[in-house]
């Protein structure tokens, strides 16, 4: 994916557990709108892999940091600048069915998409033409955008299909 993503939360389950939001390492750099899968659990702290084909725990990246330009902290506020190195610990959200997410990044072609699935081996999203038996989300038909500064960015508006 060689664009960033932005990932919002539009509208989502909650409950008084948590078990929505969870942290997890990766033993490669992630960013905000990742989605991973969820591994073995130490301490609190899952191990996050890429998706496979028969991957059944899904997380996003949902992490509030402060993006970096070139060797400095704070200079922007583009969210697509944040991103975090091997190892960190980062914030997850696990979508549940009926979550409604918007992101800015889907690779393949929107033309015939209904869904947009995880990328097998990766940490994007890609269009497809159903949902499935793993994650998807079902493509809403409106279109919305989200600012960054003065630019204007189109988002995908989703909503958990499959969980």
């Amino acid at each position: 994916m060689a664009d960033k993503n932005i990932f919002l939360k539009r509208g989502v389950a909650a409950d008084e557990t948590g078990s929505l939001n969870k942290s997890g390492q990766a033993s490669f750099p992630l960013r905000n709108g990742d989605i991973v899968e969820l591994g073995a659990c130490k301490n609190g702290i899952y191990t996050l892999t890429k998706p496979t084909a028969t991957t059944k725990r899904y997380a996003i990246v949902y992490n509030a940091d402060t993006a970096t330009e070139g060797d400095y902290k704070g200079l922007s506020d583009d969210p697509r600048k944040v991103e975090f190195k091997e190892g960190t610990i980062v914030n997850l959200f696990c979508p549940r069915k009926e979550d409604d997410i918007a992101i800015t990044v889907v690779e393949g072609t929107e033309s015939g998409a209904t869904h947009v699935v995880p990328v097998v081996g990766g940490v994007g999203y890609k269009f497809a033409s159903a949902a499935g038996d793993t994650l998807a989300f079902k493509i809403k038909e409106e279109n919305k955008f989200v600012s960054v500064g003065n630019e204007r960015i189109k988002t995908y508006e989703l909503v958990c299909a499959a969980e």
